[in-house]
């Protein structure tokens, strides 16, 4: 079991996350379906790159597309559960990007790692249908956000 006892106001807004807990994403053993998680990281995404780039940004000319997520799963979420979802971008490349999570809940006073999970991104324009360079308008601000795990908190190790 992994303990975080971080304050998660160390860490700029736009890393933090915490998603609603709904009854509809409790499956039949009482604990939140692994398929839901996929929900609570685009929802982290989204309001991870809102805070950079701004509400503004056309998604449809200079959006992404999934290729890939990986998430390892290492303690239940349950209904009632404090969750925070802690978000950056892992490395950024011509055309694709990696956005990594960590996802915690309160165990008692410790905060408890739930899940890690990565999300490789495509820049893409929806409306051509191809992929694309990332654009300067994004990639601006990003690195001034900072790419990586944000330095000023703890290791997990």
């Amino acid at each position: 079991m992994y303990l975080w006892s971080m304050n998660e106001t160390q860490l700029p807004e736009a890393h933090i996350y915490h998603p609603e807990i709904r009854f509809v994403d409790i499956d039949a053993a009482g604990i939140v379906n692994n398929a839901t998680y996929l929900n609570y990281f685009e929802q982290s995404r989204i309001q991870f790159f809102e805070s950079i780039v701004g509400e503004k940004w056309d998604w449809n000319s200079a959006g992404m597309v999934i290729a890939k997520h990986e998430v390892n799963y290492c303690q239940p979420i349950f209904f009632q559960d404090d969750v925070t979802i802690v978000t950056w971008i892992e490395r950024v490349g011509n055309k694709s990007m990696e956005a990594a999570y960590e996802i915690f809940k309160m165990a008692g006073e410790e905060r408890v790692l739930v899940a890690f999970a990565k999300t490789v991104m495509v820049s893409f324009d929806h409306r051509k249908g191809v992929s694309i360079p990332w654009k300067a308008e994004l990639l601006g601000p990003l690195e001034l956000f900072g790419i990586g795990r944000p330095s000023n908190w703890a290791s997990l190790e």
